[in-house]
């Protein structure tokens, strides 16, 4: 392959990932037909495999951002109990006082 295509693919992809997860889902999605276009171009077989797999890749992804969600609702309600924590200490040390 050429590096100019492998640049492109590449290039493609990442843009792909950081507009989708910064909300702009639609030049996300642009980005990635672009990516695949190009590799389609240069291996269709393994676009092929690819798209057969699609299912697969998606439970797969499905399944990490519900991980992550599920960590990042954890460290919310932690972080919500120390500092609620820290509120009644306070208040306890100025009824002490």
């Amino acid at each position: 392959m050429q590096n100019w295509k492998r640049a492109v693919i590449l290039g493609s992809l990442g843009a792909s990932a950081f507009l989708l997860l910064t909300g702009r889902r639609s030049a996300g999605a642009g980005m990635a037909v672009i990516g695949a276009a190009v590799l389609a171009s240069e291996y269709p077989d393994q676009l092929e495999r690819i798209v057969r797999n699609a299912p697969a890749y998606l439970e797969r992804g499905s399944e990490i951002v519900q991980t992550v969600s599920h960590a990042a609702q954890r460290l919310a309600r932690e972080r919500g109990r120390a500092s609620l924590h820290a509120i009644r200490k306070v208040e306890h040390e100025d009824f002490v006082s």
